[in-house]
């Protein structure tokens, strides 16, 4: 960049900051003219419940429901299907409020075959649950493990080893041999 392209520049960005400058100074201590006023937003002022009221009264399912209005801004969170979540940001909407955070998460439907089969692998590949006899079923998500153990360590060894496989509960009923 030669010397003079950079005068130019920095002459440019002086009369910038003068013009805006002299705009502000200018109209900074200006009232507004009779009969105006600054836009607002003015949000309602309706209890969290009363949202919450609202939404299920909709007949729409959501999981473990909740309405927060943090400053104007609905917060809502639970589980439903997208359509449902929708559906609620529209009853919110209707209800006055201008902006709805729908932190509600989709609700997936569970894998229970793909779970027990997870569990079934988990548990035979552990040492520490040889000699028990198992049997594993999966229903809506609950992972349900029966059978015969020869300690009762061995039931908190089999709790710890299906955590976190995908399940929404765990239940372990061993019998002690």
């Amino acid at each position: 960049m030669r010397k003079s392209q950079k005068v130019t520049i920095a002459i440019a960005a002086v009369v910038a900051i003068a013009g805006v400058t002299s705009i502000l100074v200018r109209h900074g201590g200006s009232s507004p003219a009779q009969g105006v006023h600054p836009a607002q937003v003015v949000a309602p002022q309706i209890p969290d419940a009363q949202i919450v009221k609202a939404i299920r009264d909709a007949n729409i399912q959501i999981g473990g429901l909740s309405a927060t209005n943090v400053g104007g801004i609905v917060v809502l969170k639970g589980t439903a299907d997208a359509a449902a979540a929708l559906q609620a940001a529209t009853v919110v909407k209707q209800l006055g409020f201008q902006r709805v955070a729908n932190l509600i998460v989709a609700q997936t439907a569970s894998d229970d075959e793909g779970i027990r089969r997870t569990a079934e692998r988990h548990l035979a590949s552990t040492r520490g649950l040889d000699g028990c006899n198992l049997h594993v079923s999966c229903t809506k998500g609950v992972l349900r493990v029966e059978g015969t153990s020869s300690s009762d360590l061995q039931a908190d060894l089999a709790r710890n080893v299906l955590r976190g496989i995908g399940a929404q509960e765990v239940q372990i009923a061993l019998k002690r041999m």
